[in-house]
């Protein structure tokens, strides 16, 4: 009877435990936004982004301009955030391969407290888009 009771009174303190282990808040507050450098890889569209001012966004998506394809900045609030640089990035690929993909590159810095949008299409021409992508970028004291 008391490895029983024993054993009710672990499960019980292992359950309580579970909302705490799936906790995906954080504890601490205030620390939004804090790491001076953030680098997002192919963001779903919608995502916010946090930022501080002087902190950098690396914004790292897949691309293949073999295709035709390419991104391209369509829509910021260059008051609040800048865009400091673009490149690509030709993934290895085997000799005589061609038609290779890589990534694109957007570094920005984050200039003034408020909210934006950054958006930008993965297009051919302005008749052509394959995708867009809209992050809500938040710059926090």
């Amino acid at each position: 009877m008391k490895h029983a009771i024993a054993l009710l009174l672990s499960a019980g303190l292992l359950t309580a435990c579970i909302p705490d282990i799936m906790n995906t808040q954080p504890e601490v507050r205030g620390l939004e936004g804090a790491a001076p450098v953030q680098t997002f890889t192919d963001p779903e569209s919608g995502t916010t982004v946090t930022l501080r001012p002087g902190g950098k966004l690396n914004l790292k998506l897949d691309s293949n301009p073999t295709t035709g394809y390419y991104w391209y900045l369509k829509d910021i609030d260059a008051s609040r955030v800048d865009q400091l640089s673009e490149d690509y990035f030709a993934d290895p690929a085997p000799e005589g391969v061609t038609g290779s993909g890589g990534h694109q590159m957007f570094v920005f810095e984050a200039l003034q407290i408020g909210k934006t949008d950054l958006v930008l299409s993965y297009e051919r021409s302005p008749q052509d888009v394959a995708e867009t992508l809209k992050l809500k970028i938040k710059v926090v004291e």
